[in-house]
């Protein structure tokens, strides 16, 4: 990461829980959702995901990578409506909300008079 790509991304994490009697609820126990977005555009440039397999793994990053959060969570949540179908689902779609309301507060942060 080159030094004017270091500060100009902020980095958000959203968390959920589980569903009981899962691999990865035995593994993990909550869903960590990781990203790393570039504050003047609001568009997300890397992102992980606290899952079993490296495929699931990177297929949720490639889902999320190149969205940009000021569109908000409605488009991002039909596209994993519509191609993610693992035991997670839920829970990665209630993380992903949760870094919308992270990414709405450090927006409101950054600019109070908005």
């Amino acid at each position: 990461m080159s030094g004017e790509q270091r500060w100009n991304t902020v980095l958000l994490s959203g968390y959920a829980k589980l569903p009981a009697n899962t691999t990865i609820e035995a593994a993990y126990h909550i869903l960590v959702v990781t990203v790393l977005f570039d504050k003047r555009t609001g568009v997300i440039v890397d992102a992980e995901a606290s899952m079993i397999t490296e495929l699931t793994k990177n297929f949720v990053k490639k889902l999320l990578i190149g969205y940009n959060l000021n569109d908000g969570p409605e488009e991002l949540m039909e596209v994993f409506e519509n191609f993610y179908y693992g035991n997670a689902k839920k829970a990665l779609e209630t993380a992903i909300r949760s870094l919308f309301i992270k990414y709405k507060d450090y927006v409101a942060e950054q600019n109070p008079f908005m």
